[in-house]
């Protein structure tokens, strides 16, 4: 599913103060409600840098017990150091089992990196245990506004 402003009815987030959490009221709103219910699925949170993921995750971590990955594409670097113990797997199976399965916490893996999805399957993590959300840019307009209300905070 992609979340963002423009596919919704878009509600207005006043001008920024000195928090720059903008204009993501919309996707607060979303994501609260995905994860105050049960807990399900590991979910990618996939967007072009800098378009607010970490600042929206922040705000999430209000909710019930959430674990969060940030740049989680720096994942698909990871070396084993011994390979008859990967590690790795334990660590995608532990975030599978205390999401998925035993229902005890969301997990977040946010990234900027669009390929992270598939490189989750190509180690092993079945596309049944995760879920893919876009989070969406800015618009020019609502860019423009952000940073002029950023140059008079400043």
């Amino acid at each position: 599913m992609i979340v963002q402003a423009g596919l919704f009815a878009p509600k207005v987030a006043p001008p920024p103060p000195q928090d720059p959490f903008y204009n993501r009221v919309t996707e607060l709103d979303y994501f609260t409600g995905k994860f105050s219910g049960e807990v399900g699925f590991v979910t990618v949170l996939v967007g072009p840098r800098n378009c607010g993921k970490s600042r929206l995750l922040k705000e999430l971590l209000r909710q019930k017990p959430v674990i969060v990955i940030d740049e989680a594409n720096d994942l698909m670097d990871w070396k084993e150091p011994d390979p008859l113990q990967p590690e790795l797997k334990q660590l995608l199976s532990f975030l599978v089992s205390i999401s998925k399965e035993d229902r005890l916490a969301h997990v977040i893996l946010a990234t900027s990196d669009y390929l992270l999805a598939n490189w989750l399957t190509q180690v092993g993590m079945t596309e049944d245990k995760f879920r893919v959300e876009v989070l969406g840019d800015l618009t020019e307009e609502e860019a423009e506004k952000f940073m002029t209300c950023m140059k008079m905070a400043g």
